[in-house]
This record gives structure tokens, C-alpha cells and sequence, in this order.
């Protein structure tokens, strides 16, 4: 049973309890009048029937005033179901084997290697006319340019990593990927003049779902010209029974509260934290321009922001007088938006020069980034939102595409950290500026999303422990930073070299 579950209910009782021994002793000597004393009467038994019914897990509960809606037991976050699904070697073997001579026949095999930050991809608006629908996009090269949480959920997220790829890269995966193969040949190959909508089935066996038979529909998507500019690919997905098709509906639900925690968090806290006083202190911490803390970013160089948010790192570091190339990566789209908005002026479309370029991708695989091209790496408050498996992976990927010499700079909750205290040293900085009258709904918004949803992920590593995971485990030559006295001393910050 859920230990805040538990605390709200106590809470009505303890309530019930002191407000119904006030009511005895005041009989003895009235003061109240007798409709005043019903009413309070009525709020003792609605408490006493509300604390239990809390603590068995009702969400919602009628009371006299209307429904009560109380917290879920971990919030909105909903953890997608295991890791991305990998075939075996032997598997992939056999399947790249089958397809080995007729290559040169694949629709975009001829196509150039993706480059993410030289592509000028006007597909950047991810499939989400129906959420509830796996869809995917490719490039008019058939190269795999983005995807929805449907999809990932009934296709065991088999395109993570697999962004800016040929998408046989993905229909390795089909249980029918001969007739997949052959179709797309047949309908897509070279010289063949593409159709504007094309139908096809698909069997594909989920490790969560079981078989599954889809309907899979192409359409194509014209340039302003009239030119094929890309397709979008929807697929109807059929399970093996409707308690199949229930339990993938009830994953899906959860997996988009958690896509829409995050965006309604992001126009919240992105007004609260840059009012407050600790927040830009920790940023300023990171990007070297606070004493104590490491040292400052040089001019000219290229930075990764990972996890980029709403782009207050992004903005400090492209600031025109450094002359930096800025890439800043995030997967969700409302704060994306958010930070191209904030870096307008400095946004643009190549690695060719300074400024900022923005790309929705997951952190997890940096695919079309190249190796060592970054001077530095900046992750804030990122890791702890992760799945064990993509912290892994993620940090993997830092070291490839950091440079020689190059560092890695990123600040996390520590284990020890103690969540109140840096909600409340924010309300308290809001009400030094005088900001807190203005923002309390919002820093209250802050506050609940905080303590109902983000703090069951908290608390995951030690100073010591994230130093040995970075030497030890990622490659990293020597931590040349550490502290874990940042953000009122709830979160640590480390410098990394490779």
C-alpha cells in the first residue's frame, strides 16, 4: 500500500478524531449553534469514510462537497515495460543473410549516410494525429525519422537507436520479414514510381503482447512542389485476445500521462525555477561561471546539452559573444518548442558556424552524431528520469561523441538527497524577489508533480558511486570536479574527462 496513500487517509482520521472530541467537550458548555454543530457532525463522518476508502486505493471519492480526487500512488509516471528489444545474433545473422545480393534492389539503399546535424529534414513534427495508433515516419530516402509512443509500446521500442537507419533496419524485426522485404522491393525499389498510398500485413511477436497481426498503411507526404518529401506509416494493430489489447491500451495510457507530466511540468517549473535563486546558480555552477565550481566553458567550442528542457543551459551557453556551436537534444516536443522559442534568435540549421541547433531525439542514442565531435558534454537533472539500461546507454554515447580531452558535465539528485529542502528553499527564494504571490499556483503545480511523480525516482546514486561508474564503467579517464553540496546541497556535480 502506498506510504503516501497511507499518510492522506491517517490524516482524515486523526482529523475526524480531534474535531469529534472538540464537538463532545463543547456540549457541555454550548457555544455552537445547532446547525454549525450538524454541519461539523457531517464533515467528522465524511472523514472517518474518506481516510479508509484513501487507503484502499479509490482515486476518486464522493463526499458531501462533490468528488474527491486524490494522487495516484506514484503520479503520472508509468515506466515503458523492459528495454528496447534487441534480436539475437544468430537471428539478425539469418535475416541480413536473406536480404545479402538483393540490397541494391531496397527502396534508399543508394541513400547517403544520415548526418542528424547537417540534414535539412523538414520532417520534424513527430506522428501524433491519434495517440493511440502506432505510427512511424521515413525521409523520402526510407530512412527512419521518428516515431510515437504508440508504436514503441506494441513494437517493444525497437527503433530506439535506430534513428536516421534504413528502415530494414527495423523490419528485421517482423516474424514476416521476407514478405516485407519482397513487398517493399516490389512496390518501393529502385526505378519504381512511388505510390501515394500503399497496404500491407505485418506479424510481429511483442515480448510484452504476445502475436500481433497489423495492417500497415503508407501514405505519402508531398514537398510544396509535389515531390514525394517523406511517408507516414500507420499500423492497426490486432492482439491475440481482447485482455491482450486491454493490457496494451492500459500501458499506452500510462506511458502519455507520463509524456504529458512532463510537458505540463515543463510550463510550470520553467517560470518557477528561473524566479528562483538556486536554480540558475546550479546552471551557472555547471556551465563555469560560479565560484566555487568548475571551471568556465571556453568560446568557440562545440557543446552537447543533453536533456536540454525548456533551454535555459542551451541559451546561457550560445550566448552570441562565445561564438559556440550549441546542439541541444530532448524527446519531448512541448519543451523543445519551449526552448526554440527561448533560443529564436540564435537557432540554425548546420553545424557550420555558432549558434544553437535543436533536435527531438532520444538521449539514450545519439545515431548521426559523430564520434568525437563535442569539446564538451552538460546533463542537468536528467539521469534519474532513466531506465537503468538507457543511464547505461547514455553515457556510452557521451563518451563517443565527446573528443579526446573533451569533458562531461552533469549534475543529479544525490542519494541522500531530501526533496522538501529544495522545494522549500524555491518558495523561499520567490518570496525574496517577490515573485511568490505571482507564481504560487504555479510553484505549487511544481511542488505536487515533485513530491507525487518525480520522487519515487530520486535517490539512485552516491557522489562515490556515479564516480566509479564513469571511470570504472563508461571509460572516463578522471573525474576532474566533484561535489555534492549543489542545489541547497541536494545534488551533486561532476566534471568528467575522457
Amino acid at each position: 500500500m502506498n506510504k503516501q496513500r497511507l499518510v492522506l487517509a491517517a490524516s482524515f482520521l486523526v482529523f475526524a478524531l480531534f474535531l469529534a472530541a472538540l464537538l463532545i467537550l463543547e456540549k457541555q458548555f454550548p457555544v455552537i449553534p445547532d446547525l454549525a454543530r450538524n454541519v461539523l457532525w457531517t464533515v467528522v463522518v465524511a472523514a472517518v469514510i474518506v481516510g479508509p476508502l484513501i487507503a484502499l486505493g479509490f482515486k476518486k471519492i464522493p463526499t458531501p462537497w462533490g468528488m474527491l480526487d486524490v494522487p495516484a500512488e506514484t503520479g503520472l509516471v508509468a515506466p515503458l515495460p523492459g528495454p528496447p528489444k534487441e534480436l539475437s545474433p544468430e537471428v539478425e545473422r539469418e535475416r541480413r543473410h536473406y536480404s545479402a545480393g538483393r540490397e541494391y534492389q531496397l527502396p534508399g539503399f543508394f541513400a547517403p549516410a544520415f548526418q542528424l546535424l547537417d540534414e535539412k529534414l523538414a520532417l520534424t513534427v513527430t506522428p501524433c494525429a491519434d495517440p493511440m495508433t502506432p505510427m512511424y515516419m521515413l525521409d523520402r530516402s526510407f530512412r527512419i525519422i521518428d516515431w510515437n509512443l504508440a508504436f514503441s509500446m506494441c513494437f517493444d521500442r525497437t527503433m530506439e537507436g535506430r534513428r536516421g537507419r534504413n528502415v530494414l533496419e527495423w523490419t528485421y524485426f517482423l516474424d514476416n520479414y521476407e514478405e516485407a522485404l519482397t513487398h517493399g522491393i516490389g512496390v518501393f525499389g529502385e526505378g519504381k514510381e512511388p505510390p501515394r498510398i500503399d497496404i500491407e500485413k505485418l506479424s510481429y511477436t511483442s515480448d510484452r503482447y504476445g502475436p500481433i497481426d497489423g495492417t500497415k498503411r503508407a501514405y505519402q507526404i508531398p514537398d510544396d512542389d509535389g515531390s514525394c518529401l517523406g511517408w507516414l506509416i500507420t499500423i492497426k494493430p490486432t492482439f491475440a485476445s481482447s485482455e491482450i489489447a486491454a493490457l496494451y491500451h492500459g500501458d499506452l495510457f500510462g506511458a502519455l500521462r507520463k509524456d504529458l507530466m512532463w510537458s505540463e511540468y515543463a510550463l510550470s517549473y520553467d517560470k518557477v525555477l528561473i524566479n528562483s535563486l538556486i536554480y540558475p546558480q546550479l546552471i551557472n555552477t555547471l556551465i563555469g561561471r560560479h565560484n566555487p565550481g568548475p571551471g568556465p566553458i571556453p568560446a568557440g567550442v562545440r557543446v552537447l546539452d543533453l536533456g536540454a528542457g525548456t533551454g535555459n543551459a542551451t541559451y546561457l551557453l550560445a550566448e552570441r559573444a562565445a561564438h559556440r556551436l550549441v546542439v541541444a537534444i530532448d524527446n519531448n516536443p512541448v519543451m523543445l518548442s519551449m526552448l526554440r522559442d527561448k533560443c529564436a534568435p540564435l537557432l540554425r540549421e548546420d553545424a557550420q558556424g555558432p549558434g544553437v541547433i535543436a533536435i527531438k531525439q532520444d538521449i539514450s542514442s545519439l545515431y548521426g552524431l559523430d564520434d568525437g565531435f563535442f569539446d564538451y558534454v552538460v546533463l542537468n537533472n536528467v539521469l534519474y528520469s532513466l531506465e537503468p539500461e538507457a543511464v547505461k546507454s547514455c553515457l556510452k554515447e557521451v563518451f563517443r561523441v565527446l573528443k579526446p580531452g573533451g569533458e562531461f558535465r552533469f549534475s543529479e539528485p544525490h542519494k541522500d538527497c531530501k526533496l522538501f529542502k529544495v522545494l522549500d528553499q524555491i518558495g523561499r527564494d520567490l518570496k525574496r524577489t517577490n515573485r511568490y504571490a505571482e507564481l504560487e499556483k504555479e510553484y505549487r503545480k511544481v511542488r505536487q508533480i515533485n513530491e507525487y511523480s518525480l520522487a519515487p525516482l530520486l535517490r539512485r546514486w552516491s557522489l562515490n558511486e556515479m564516480k566509479t561508474i564513469l571511470c570504472e564503467e563508461a571509460g572516463f579517464a578522471k573525474c576532474t570536479y566533484a561535489t555534492d553540496e549543489v542545489y541547497a546541497g541536494q545534488s551533486m556535480l561532476i566534471c568528467a574527462r575522457k
